[in-house]
C-alpha cells in the first residue's frame, strides 16, 4: 500500500524516441497527491467533472478484439450512496462470448510478442501521463460516484496509485530485459523474456480502480494477453 507521506516529490519520466535507449535514461518518481483545497485548480476541475456526471448512465458493452458486443443479460451499476443513479449500463458475457474473447486474445499474442519492451512500456507511460493530466478529474469523479469514495480516497487510488503502477511497472520491465547473464570466453549468453502460454484472466475488484488497471495492464506489458472482468454490485 502507498504511504502518503512519501508523495511530495514531482514526476520525471524521461523517454527517448529511439528503441536503443536503456533503463538508465528513465527517471520515475511517485505521483504527487493533490490537496484539492478551496480555490485550487484541481478542486475546480473535479467539481466540474462531478457535475457533468450527475444523472448520467455510461453504456459499457463487452469488447472482443475490435468488436463491441451487447448480450441480452443487461445489468446496471448503481451509485452506492444514491441508488436512483444508474452509473453504468453493461451486460454479462455468456459462455460463447467468453470463449470468443479467449480466442481473440490468444490470436493477438503473436503480433504483440514481436513488439519491443520499450514500445509496450511507452503505452503505459502515455496512459499514466493522460491520467495524471487531462483525464485526472474525470477518473476521480467516476471513482467517487461509482464506488462511494471521498476525494482523498479516490486521489490515492484512481490517480496516484494507478499512475505509479503504470510508470514503475514500465520502468521495471525495461530494466528486467536489460539484465542479461555474463558471457563466458567463446560463448554469448542471452535471456529472452516471453509471455505466458494461453491468456491471463484478470478479475478486478469492483471497488479499487488502481488494482483493476494493474491487473489488466501489467500482464499485457509483459507480453501476455488478457481476458478482463470487473466484479460488480448490480441491481
Amino acid at each position: 500500500m502507498r504511504n502518503i507521506s512519501k508523495h511530495s516529490c514531482s514526476v520525471k519520466t524521461s523517454l527517448s524516441p529511439s528503441n536503443t535507449w536503456r533503463a538508465a535514461h528513465l527517471k520515475v518518481k511517485n505521483e504527487p497527491i493533490l490537496g484539492f483545497k478551496e480555490g485550487s485548480p484541481e478542486r475546480a476541475e473535479l467539481l466540474k467533472a462531478l457535475e457533468s456526471l450527475k444523472g448520467k448512465t455510461e453504456e459499457i458493452p463487452c469488447v472482443v478484439g475490435d468488436e463491441h458486443v451487447w448480450t441480452k443479460d443487461i445489468r446496471y451499476q448503481l451509485s452506492p450512496f444514491n441508488h436512483s443513479h444508474k452509473v453504468a449500463k453493461f451486460c454479462y458475457a455468456d459462455k460463447e462470448l467468453i470463449n470468443k474473447a479467449i480466442v481473440a486474445s490468444v490470436a493477438a499474442r503473436k503480433e504483440w510478442d514481436l513488439k519491443p519492451v520499450e514500445d509496450r512500456a511507452q503505452i503505459l507511460f502515455k496512459a499514466a501521463d493522460v491520467i495524471s493530466g487531462p483525464r485526472r478529474a474525470e477518473i476521480l469523479a467516476k471513482t467517487m460516484i461509482g464506488q462511494g469514495k471521498t476525494v482523498v480516497q479516490a486521489e490515492i487510488d484512481a490517480a496516484a496509485e494507478l499512475i505509479d503502477f503504470f510508470r514503475f511497472n514500465a520502468k521495471h520491465a525495461i530494466e528486467l530485459q536489460n539484465q542479461q547473464p555474463m558471457d563466458a570466453e567463446g560463448s554469448t549468453n542471452t535471456t529472452l523474456y516471453r509471455g505466458l502460454e494461453g491468456f491471463v484472466a484478470a478479475v478486478a475488484p469492483f471497488n479499487f480502480t488502481a488494482i483493476g488497471g494493474n491487473l489488466a495492464g501489467t500482464p499485457a506489458l509483459m507480453v501476455s494477453v488478457d481476458v478482463c472482468q470487473v466484479l460488480d454490485r448490480v441491481k
